[in-house]
């Protein structure tokens, strides 16, 4: 009689077996996840630092971003749990298993959509080697004009004068000149502070004189700044606007000076380097005060289109500049009062001469609409801002000696502005400015019978009205009427009547 064969230990061994098995399959799986895990977050790293300064289209994403960390944290805090569980059940070895591999496929969708908007943002960016933000910004700008009487510059007018022997007394044409073109970059934080940078150029250096290009112009150098910006403190250095005079009239047809210019408006952009505190006040409200040292051009130094030879202010040392201004947070619409000093040591052959001026600016919201602003300054020698008509001194002779005369013009000016806004797309601008050179500086002096009509020039006031009309944020139609009075120290003034249609894109 043959024994059974015992089945019971056979079953049982078998069923320990097939335990084992799973509980492997279940800890290489696990295993292949969380090096699967380990990936996607180190791609998920590489995007979020791909992603730091991204523009605002990628908000969205970033969101993204910070929901799948969070549920890699959660997965984080599974896996434990998922190696510690039971082995003595394939169902408790089974459930989390596919819970981490729910999340896993799910992290890989969201990350092959973030890769896809990545690739997107890539293609519409500007590259540059340090990997930072990078955008190009600019107008090209069209400007049609139609002048009567006789004027500077016939594509943008600073002055009258007088008509000379067989001319015609008016000119109209077309110009681009006054098109910018610029580029804006971002970098990382160094101490704290946000770094970035800017230049501008146009074309209104000089006219490309040959054949059918009297209207074509040459590059140049507009403005350009590197910035350091803290939550209350900032540092620029670049070719920029003087800090004494940080506001322009509005307009379209005055782009590559600013408006005003030559009329009340210090505007010359120069090199400087300045520092600004922000003292906060209650709500929005700040006081802030600025200081700066610049390069001061004088007006007409150079005598050489090759070398570049120090001006009257930078033989001796730079010229100082401050300014204190109260104001709101508003961007370009808030209040905003200022009063600015400025000083620089001149030295001309044989003679020193101080240089300064004192000013003042304001931007006043009547209310949602409409909006008083200006400048006014009073100082000397203040052609190299673009004050005294363009002049820092004056040559001549001693009334009574005869013997060679040298004497810092002092000039007064300032211009004001009134803006009214019918909407977001359609605005008026009616504005009025003056420089103005002291009769008795000229008359203190005789001067030479040689002497330019630029030594002689006295006076300039100008009378600006247009409108500005944006259908779209990037489209823009101006059109414009500007009068302008020029007086010299002897004999009538001249007159000018400008009218200017300018076309705009932005971008």
């Amino acid at each position: 009689m043959r024994h059974p064969v015992p089945k019971l230990p056979a079953c049982l061994l078998l069923g320990f077996t097939s335990i084992l098995l799973h509980a492997q399959t279940a800890s290489q799986s696990d295993l292949s996840a969380g090096v699967r895990t380990l990936q996607l977050e180190q791609k998920l790293e590489t995007i979020s630092s791909a992603l730091v300064d991204a523009r605002q289209q990628l908000d969205q994403s970033q969101q993204q971003i910070r929901q799948l960390q969070q549920e890699i944290a959660e997965i984080k805090q599974q896996l434990p749990t998922a190696r510690t569980s039971p082995s003595n059940s394939s169902s408790s070895v089974a459930d989390p298993q596919t819970s981490l591999t729910t999340s896993v496929t799910d992290i890989q969708e969201r990350q092959d959509t973030l890769e896809a908007q990545v690739k997107l943002h890539d293609q519409t960016k500007v590259e540059s080697d340090s990997k930072y933000p990078i955008h190009l910004t600019g107008l090209i700008l069209f400007n049609a004009f139609a002048n009567r009487g006789n004027v500077d510059n016939i594509d943008l007018p600073a002055i009258a004068i007088s008509q000379p022997d067989g001319a015609s007394s008016s000119s109209m044409g077309a110009g681009l000149r006054q098109t910018i073109l610029g580029i804006e970059a971002s970098g990382p934080r160094i101490a704290g502070a946000r770094t970035s940078a800017n230049v501008n150029m146009d074309f209104f250096a000089g006219l490309a004189y040959a054949n059918f290009g009297t209207s074509a112009g040459i590059a140049r150098m507009r403005t350009a700044s590197i910035n350091l910006d803290w939550p209350k403190d900032s540092v620029q250095a670049g070719l920029v606007s003087p800090l004494i005079s940080p506001l322009s009239p509005t307009s379209y047809a005055t782009v590559a000076e600013p408006g005003m210019a030559w009329a009340g408006n210090l505007w010359t952009w120069a090199p400087q380097l300045r520092y600004a505190h922000q003292f906060a006040l209650q709500e929005d409200k700040h006081v802030q005060f600025e200081f700066g040292l610049w390069d001061p051009p004088s007006s007409g130094y150079n005598v050489s289109d090759v070398f570049r030879f120090p001006s009257p202010g930078e033989a001796k040392q730079p010229a100082y500049e401050t300014r204190i201004s109260y104001g709101t947070s508003t961007a370009d619409r808030g209040l905003q009062v200022g009063l600015g000093g400025y000083y620089s040591r001149q030295h001309y052959p044989y003679n020193n001469n101080d240089s300064w001026a004192a000013t003042v600016d304001w931007r006043v919201p009547l209310n949602s609409r409409f909006e008083v602003s200006g400048e006014g300054y009073r100082g000397r020698s203040l052609g190299g801002l673009g004050g005294g008509v363009y002049k820092d001194v004056l040559y001549g002779t001693n009334p009574i000696t005869g013997a060679p005369a040298f004497t810092g013009l002092n000039a007064i000016g300032g211009w004001t502005q009134f803006k009214s806004r019918f909407s977001q797309s359609f605005e008026a601008n009616a504005a009025i400015g003056q420089d103005n050179g002291f009769a008795g500086d000229f008359h203190s002096i005789v001067l030479p019978s040689t002497a330019t009509p630029l030594q002689l020039r006295a006076r300039n006031r100008m009378i600006v009205a247009n409108l500005i009309y944006k259908p779209k944020t990037y489209l823009i139609f101006s059109p414009e009427y500007r009068r302008i009075w020029t007086w010299p120290i002897y004999g009538q003034g001249n007159t000018a009547d400008v009218f200017t249609l300018s076309m705009g894109y932005q971008f």
